[in-house]
């Protein structure tokens, strides 16, 4: 079953300040590293979203921070831990700080899209889901405020004692203090990539948007929309938005359906911004209800996740 990470651990030997020192170095002493970059390029790939059309688009590389932004209710944490079972299934060492969900509720919903069934407990599956997440999936036992400080050294600590690799913030406006402080949600944001590029992992970091002026969300919002510090869009490496058609879902509740409203996409994916990588651009999704998994055709079969010990997609 997936590891529960105590809210009462000693974070105190993480929480000290790193020091990096400025180095001023002749630029050919960087070129190996230039030629190991061309090297795997086309070769070992970083972990993707290979369950839906994003896996050719974006890559979660080590050392970067993905900011995952939309408006409220618009499915971002169900999004995501669909990406987090993927990148388990990658053998990623992956850690949920849901601050807004209880952890049990979390992982609820994800065996439900992992073992394809709205019943999860009920499965067969659910045995092998609960074995398949030791040593992929770690959860942190704690709902509500995370203090920057502690937040940091969480980081800190999944990487360095558990030799982790991919870190989900689930929301980043319960690790600062204040909504309006734009000094403070820099300074975290500035903390956030440092630890990154510190200990390597790659950190997903869930946002929020502000709502239209107009009061309507029937438009994907852009990174511009984002709410807090322009920092957030600034300092961090990819940007990427969730958007839910909830046009679509109240047309289809109609007794007679507009087909051309129903025609779209249920949700769109956007990436908006890719510092390392070449794409950027939106992808129509389907949602498929009984399974709470994103797809890429509203025909397909959704099938569970292979739960066995070497199961790669």
């Amino acid at each position: 079953m997936a590891q529960l990470i105590p809210d009462e651990i000693d974070f105190g030997a993480y929480m000290g300040a790193t020091e990096f020192k400025a180095k001023v170095r002749p630029a050919s002493a960087f070129t190996d590293d230039v030629r190991f970059n061309h090297a795997r390029k086309g070769k070992a790939r970083s972990p993707s979203m290979w369950s839906t059309s994003i896996r050719n688009a974006i890559e979660f590389r080590p050392g970067e921070v993905t900011v995952w932004a939309g408006f409220n209710g618009h499915k971002k944490s169900m999004f995501t831990g669909q990406l987090a079972l993927d990148l388990c299934q990658q053998r990623e060492r992956t850690l949920m700080v849901s601050l807004e969900m209880e952890p049990w509720r979390t992982l609820e919903r994800m065996a439900q899209q992992a073992c394809a069934t709205p019943a999860p407990c009920d499965s067969p599956m659910f045995d092998d889901f609960s074995r398949w997440t030791d040593g992929r999936l770690w959860m942190f036992d704690h709902v509500g405020r995370l203090t920057p400080d502690r937040a940091i050294a969480l980081c800190r600590y999944f990487a360095n004692d558990l030799q982790g690799s991919q870190v989900f913030i689930d929301s980043f406006m319960k690790v600062v203090q204040s909504e309006e402080s734009m000094d403070e949600q820099k300074a975290m944001v500035g903390n956030i990539t440092d630890v990154a590029k510190e200990t390597g992992l790659h950190i997903h970091m869930v946002a929020h948007c502000r709502k239209p002026n107009g009061g309507g969300e029937d438009k994907p919002p852009t990174k511009y929309d984002i709410k807090g510090s322009g920092a957030i869009s600034d300092q961090c490496h990819n940007i990427c938005m969730v958007w839910e058609n909830k046009v679509r879902r109240a047309e289809a509740e109609k007794a007679i359906p507009n087909e051309d409203v129903m025609a779209k996409p249920d949700a769109i994916i956007s990436i908006e911004k890719q510092r390392n990588g070449r794409t950027e651009g939106k992808f129509g999704m389907w949602f498929d209800e009984r399974t709470l998994r994103f797809c890429d055709d509203r025909l397909a079969t959704v099938e569970p996740y292979p739960l066995y010990e070497d199961g790669t997609p």
